[in-house]
């Protein structure tokens, strides 16, 4: 299953946040994206749903960033919809 975190960042903070949670190489984070719009940073997490979510990724993941971080939001992802697997008739 994948999660999505969302990460608000405090202004001038959204580089040092992305960096010190690379450094963290948790295996279950595939990609860590700057982005635009209303989020800073958006987090791409894999991991069973049964797993404590909360305690064993996202403490570990922003562990000593609280303070540059305004806000998260987590989305979960069900399903994977590839293009390639799509048939599309003419």
């Amino acid at each position: 299953m994948d999660f999505f975190i969302f990460i608000r960042c405090k202004p001038g903070r959204t580089s040092a946040v992305g960096v010190a949670m690379a450094k963290v190489q948790l295996p279950q984070v595939r990609e860590i994206y700057s982005i635009s719009g209303k989020w800073d940073l958006m987090v791409r997490v894999q991991g069973e749903a049964r797993e404590d979510f909360e305690a064993s990724i996202i403490e570990s993941l922003l562990s000593g960033q609280w303070q540059d971080i305004k806000r998260t939001e987590t989305v979960i992802g069900y399903r994977t919809f590839d293009p390639e697997d799509a048939y599309v008739e003419d």
